[in-house]
């Protein structure tokens, strides 16, 4: 106790412990600044750190959103090189399949070709019909290329001469080629619309240059080849009978023979016609009252006449025993019925203004083109084609010679398929337009 007592009542002692206390405090103060102070460094150096990772994480994102974009752009890049390359390639078939239907030929002439395509369109156009006509099928395939080279060779001069289809023409072309059901027809047999639209036109361009060239074609010219083609016949008759009649027919609407009993009414209505005239009552008012020929009638019963085979033999040799103005004695009876003849006038040569001759005159002025224009066809390639669009192996052509511009038959039968294209495109016309 007494101890305690003396440490109790020491003042310097506890001034001592207080200062002790106090700098101990302080002391205790400033490491816990300097600790705080540290925490805050190595929080804003943890911030810093989480702040350089958030920006290398960023950059990192970008680096990778790049190569995302990159390898999507690469994927888009060859998907549409494919694309591309697939188009290219197609449109590389195409092309090369349509440049070899324009570039392949079956036949050649001296400027021009006949292309494979161009003779698909002919070759479906005409081949039924010479078919039809019994043209030998041996000869089928050439008689249309013939025909083809001829028709550009024409086509090339008409449009140089600037010969041009007529409006009518055209409206005629346009009415075939807006009917759905003919068109429907061409396409069921394979042929192309736009060649065949050409097909057309030409075929009315060539008419009209054709008829143009018969107009102007010498009338010397044309008797020149009259003689020419009938050889050493003697009894050539190169005149022109104007003549007029009128017709009292034998047969009915359907081309039947009446009975004897209408027959023998006919003569005698013909008998009294007849003797009208003979007593002076003008023939062509007769005519227009009486005559049954459709043809004739309103004209008068005109009707002029050529020695060409053309007419029938009853009234050729009637006609050629009259004189200008007279009128046959006699009822002339043919298969169409009792004629009433009259000769109106003759004249002399003037079979050189017969429509058909001039056209065979001129349609063997155009056949001699192919010769002069060295026309070479394609066996090979053409029998190929023809295969190719029939599916039927083409017949051997023994008795035909390779080159159809010196064959004789050859020739006659391009003139031939040459009048029936034209046949043909008004026979279309007027099928289509009673549609």
């Amino acid at each position: 106790m007494g101890k305690n007592k003396k440490e109790k009542n020491n003042p310097e002692k506890e001034v001592k412990e207080n200062i002790v206390e106090e700098v101990k405090n302080d002391v205790e103060k400033k490491e816990e600044i300097k600790v705080k102070e540290k925490n805050n460094e190595i929080v804003k150096k943890e911030k810093e750190v989480q702040k350089e990772n958030k920006k290398e994480e960023v950059k990192v994102d970008k680096s990778l959103v790049k190569k995302v974009k990159k390898a999507s752009n690469n994927d888009t890049k060859i998907i549409v090189g494919i694309v591309l390359a697939v188009i290219v390639i197609a449109l590389g078939i195409f092309g090369f399949y349509f440049w070899k239907l324009n570039s392949e030929s079956v036949a050649t002439y001296d400027g021009g070709k006949v292309t494979s395509a161009d003779y698909e369109v002919y070759y479906k156009t005409f081949a039924p019909m010479l078919e039809y006509y019994g043209y030998p099928a041996s000869i089928i395939p050439e008689q249309i290329v013939n025909k083809a080279a001829l028709d550009n060779i024409i086509v090339e001069l008409a449009e140089k001469e600037g010969i041009v289809v007529s409006d009518e023409d055209k409206q005629k072309v346009e009415e075939i080629f807006n009917n759905k059901e003919q068109l429907e027809t061409f396409t069921n047999q394979g042929i192309d619309i736009s060649r065949m639209r050409k097909l057309y036109m030409n075929d009315y361009l060539i008419s009209t240059y054709m008829k143009k060239l018969a107009s102007e074609a010498s009338d010397e010219d044309v008797i020149n080849y009259i003689k020419t083609t009938n050889g050493e016949n003697t009894e050539l008759d190169l005149n022109q009978y104007n003549t007029s009649h009128i017709l009292f027919k034998t047969t009915d609407s359907n081309n039947k023979a009446l009975s004897d009993e209408e027959k023998e009414k006919k003569k005698q209505q013909a008998q009294a016609a007849l003797d009208r005239v003979k007593n002076g009552e003008d023939f062509a008012t007769v005519a227009k009252e009486l005559s049954e020929d459709a043809g004739t009638k309103e004209d008068g019963g005109k009707y002029t006449l050529y020695a060409d085979g053309n007419t029938m033999e009853q009234y050729e040799a009637a006609a050629k025993t009259l004189k200008d103005g007279e009128i046959y004695a006699t009822l002339v009876e043919t298969e169409a019925g009792f004629h009433i003849i009259k000769l109106d006038s003759k004249v002399e040569n003037g079979r050189a203004k017969n429509e058909s001759e001039r056209e065979e005159y001129v349609d063997s002025k155009i056949n001699s083109l192919a010769e002069e224009r060295h026309l070479e066809v394609n066996k090979e390639a053409l029998n190929k084609l023809v295969e190719k669009i029939t599916g039927k192996k083409v017949e051997d052509e023994n008795n035909t010679s390779s080159d159809s511009t010196t064959d004789q038959t050859n020739t006659e039968n391009n003139n031939e398929l040459n009048q029936s294209t034209s046949d043909e495109t008004s026979e279309s016309t007027e099928n289509n337009a009673q549609q």
